[in-house]
């Protein structure tokens, strides 16, 4: 590549508050004494359930409603 600066986040600030708000919501979630994705076998049930209810949470944190998401 002619030019490797390219490679990192185009918006810095906006990467940087996306980056807080799901470490956020990874802490609360354990700290809840929920299972993260990371934290189970990839692609298995459990996993799956744990990636969608992440998903919420994180809906949920930017002033979402989760029960939005069931619907599409």
């Amino acid at each position: 590549m002619e030019n490797d600066d390219c490679l990192g986040p185009i918006d810095p600030p906006l990467y940087t508050e996306a980056m807080a708000l799901q470490m956020t919501v990874r802490l609360t979630r354990r700290a809840r004494g929920k299972k993260n994705p990371e934290d189970l076998p990839w692609g298995s049930p459990a996993w799956k359930e744990a990636t969608e209810e992440f998903v919420q949470d994180i809906y949920l944190a930017m002033g979402g409603d989760p029960d939005d998401l069931d619907q599409q």
